[in-house]
């Protein structure tokens, strides 16, 4: 990744792929959205937090945060939905109820949007602990489907045939994302590009 002349570049560099964020776009296609003026970090009284802190940052797209309370790593899960799926980036962190929390949100948003139900697909950033320790309220969770988070399962659910070289992608429905591996990090790093609203 790289900023320069007012636009953000990104290359995976062995597909030699390459896209352009440009600040103009946010009036031509990007799905604009708002952040909370400040995220709960936990305490100083805990009794008094929410395990998590949720944001809709536009109406098909929230972060949730979960409290340094339950855990120090603080992390960040994405919840993206498309008009027939949605889907999670993450799980969260240390001893955390991540999936009655996002039920929630989807049953919401389903009621919204005059839905029934949406399913909804879980994977991950990357494999590390404080990105997965949710997994287990997923995993055999009627309309759920659930990626762990390792490169042959990644590569399997969205097509990625050669790791790292090529870009998988899922339809979430109007909305198709492709999953780019970014190994580094850890090896099962993927970065989420969003076509329609162009944003990485």
């Amino acid at each position: 990744m790289r900023a320069a002349l007012g636009s953000v570049w990104l290359s995976n560099l062995r597909q030699q792929n390459v896209w352009r964020i440009h600040p103009n776009q946010l009036e031509a296609g990007v799905a604009v959205g708002k952040l909370p003026k400040s995220w709960q970090t936990g305490g100083p009284n805990c009794a008094d937090l929410p395990k998590w802190q949720v944001h809709e940052y536009n109406p098909d797209f929230f972060i949730l945060r979960e409290s340094g309370c339950t855990h120090y790593e603080k992390p960040f899960l994405y919840l993206i939905f498309g008009s027939d799926r949605a889907l999670l980036e993450d799980t969260g962190a240390g001893q955390v109820e991540t999936a009655a929390i996002v039920m929630d949100i989807v049953a919401q948003w389903a009621r919204r949007n005059n839905k029934g139900t949406v399913p909804l697909v879980v994977m991950h950033s990357h494999s590390h602990s404080d990105h997965t320790a949710g997994d287990a309220q997923f995993k055999d969770k009627p309309n759920v489907q659930f990626i762990a988070a390792a490169v042959p399962e990644i590569q399997k659910a969205f097509g990625i045939e050669n790791w790292p070289m090529d870009i998988g992608r899922i339809d979430l429905g109007g909305r198709i994302l492709d999953v780019i591996p970014i190994p580094g990090h850890n090896e099962a790093s993927i970065a989420l590009y969003d076509r329609a609203k162009e944003s990485l």
